[in-house]
């Protein structure tokens, strides 16, 4: 997506939007590509993906049925991909 339609779908001030997607790509977790005037910007699914299993590994000690109440429900709808299980983040390593 379009940094503008990223701010429009989230409704946040394209100023504090562009502070938090710099430090996304920084951290890898967004590539970012400049196409004419506009930077279309796409998520890396797969450090993403690892990073909500470690997330659930230390924070919920492994037990995400305990973080279930800290869940939000997701803007993407049905198009958003399911996390990986603790257990299959271990299994990669």
């Amino acid at each position: 997506m379009v940094a503008g339609e990223i701010a429009s779908t989230l409704d946040i001030p394209p100023t504090n939007l562009s502070f938090h997607l710099k430090a996304l790509t920084q951290a890898g977790l967004l590539s970012v590509t400049q196409e004419g005037r506009f930077q279309r910007y796409r998520a890396n699914i797969p450090l993403m993906l690892d990073l909500i299993g470690y997330l659930t590994q230390e924070c919920c000690a492994g037990q995400p049925e305990q973080c279930l109440e800290l869940r939000t429900p997701s803007c993407c709808g049905e198009a958003a991909p399911t996390p990986v299980s603790a257990t299959s983040t271990e299994a990669k390593s």
